[in-house]
């Protein structure tokens, strides 16, 4: 499982940052889960809805 935040997601300019990221972990780890959280607050929730 992998946690992205916002802070990687939601600003246009880390758009290419965030696409690789996601090539990356999927080509290292296939069948890999993903949480996005929005906040510092909201990491706890985002993992629990996969576990």
């Amino acid at each position: 499982m992998a946690m992205i935040g916002a802070g990687v997601r939601v600003a246009p300019e880390h758009t290419l940052l965030f696409e690789r990221l996601i090539n990356v972990l999927v080509s290292a780890a296939p069948g890999i889960r993903f949480c996005f959280s929005t906040s510092p607050e909201t990491t706890i929730d985002a993992i629990r809805r996969w576990t």
